[in-house]
């Protein structure tokens, strides 16, 4: 019977896909054990069609979140957890996180306990105490997140090959990105993520000005766009919509995420925030001209570190330097900053670089 090896990230979308770099290295170094994978539910389909991991576990992790982490339904559910990982006996576990806060530590201190694992790696700022293999937690930011995790993998087992992102996506999902972009697409076909990203407001820019950014590219290059983003963003698609003069294809609200994976992949550029979609990107190698604000690109924009395409981040001169996840401190959402004073013109400029001349990644660290 092979052993097992279980690598955890209870995030979001972006942190899934990020992971996809320290699955690759797994399962080129440690080829004797079997993966699984434990995320954050809405993580869960990246891995759907990826013949490297053998079981995806997921969890809502809203459920453990400040306050809500006490009541007995979050607990009874975190409790069906930690027996499902109890159940499955690893000999390996490897944690993806930053331990930032002491209720977060023990919660994955909680899961090395039910996992049995002899063996239980991470990275440590002081708080990793239960772990017996680790790196040091130089900060956010001090390197992209997926080399933080992927390196764990080759301290464990070193070796030449593996490492890099990428979405393992479903032959289905390609005819189902084939059918909704339809027939009368032109080049360059370019992608746009009008949304919030997720649970942080400040990376929302603003609909008039994506309009904006889209009419000039239109002008000058021609081509086709695309709008994409999850159901939660159809109002701000359509106010995109109003304020554009260009014809757009808007497929907010209707992707899986392996379709979405499958419609970025036919892409040559996506615009928009930090977001999973952000990363969605990345993984499939389409070329990204990202917005930044209130978190850190040296932390989670595209990494050439780990195999990601062409880039440009781009940040307002009156928002130099991240609000969030800076050093060993997440910061307060509530008070993040926004993206400030983008210039459209300098967004459009970016993207011409990127989709004439290649150009190089961008978010340097």
């Amino acid at each position: 019977m092979s052993r097992r090896l279980l690598i955890v990230k209870l995030g979001d979308l972006g942190d899934a896909v990020i992971l996809t770099a320290a699955v690759d290295a797994a399962s080129s170094c440690l080829p004797e054990y079997s993966i699984d994978v434990l995320l954050g539910s809405a993580g869960g389909e990246v891995f759907a069609c990826d013949e490297r991991v053998n079981k995806v576990i997921t969890f809502d992790r809203k459920l453990i979140e400040g306050i809500r982490a006490f009541t007995p339904w979050s607990i009874i559910a975190w409790i069906k957890l930690l027996w499902s990982v109890y159940r499955r006996h690893y000999d390996i576990v490897i944690f993806a996180h930053h331990m930032t806060t002491f209720l977060g530590t023990l919660k994955l201190f909680s899961i090395a306990l039910a996992s049995g694992a002899p063996l239980r790696a991470g990275i440590d700022n002081g708080r990793g105490w239960f772990l017996n293999a680790s790196l040091p937690d130089q900060g956010f930011g001090a390197k992209c997140e997926g080399a933080y995790w992927r390196d764990i993998v080759l301290a464990l087992a070193p070796c030449a090959s593996g490492g890099n992102l990428g979405i393992k996506v479903c032959p289905e999902s390609y005819a189902k990105a084939d059918s909704l972009l339809g027939n009368n697409i032109a080049r360059p076909l370019i992608a746009v993520h009008h949304g919030l990203g997720g649970w942080i407001p400040g990376r929302a820019w603003r609909a008039e000005l994506y309009a904006k950014v889209i009419d000039r590219l239109h002008q000058v290059l021609g081509g086709s766009f695309i709008l994409i983003g999850g159901p939660e963003e159809v109002g701000g698609a359509e106010e995109v919509i109003k304020a554009s003069r260009t014809e757009l294809v808007n497929l907010v609200g209707k992707t899986s995420v392996q379709v979405l994976a499958a419609v970025l992949s036919r892409c040559d550029l996506y615009i928009g925030p930090d977001s999973g979609p952000m990363h969605v990107a990345e993984a499939v190698g389409t070329k990204i001209v990202s917005l930044w604000g209130p978190t850190n690109e040296r932390a989670w924009g595209p990494c050439e570190e780990i195999g990601a395409p062409p880039s440009v981040c781009i940040r307002a001169p009156n928002r130099p330097k991240p609000s969030l996840y800076v050093g060993h401190k997440m910061g307060n959402v509530s008070q993040a900053l926004d993206l400030g004073d983008i210039d459209p013109e300098a967004v459009v400029d970016a993207a011409i670089r990127l989709l004439r001349s290649g150009g190089k990644v961008g978010c340097k660290r």
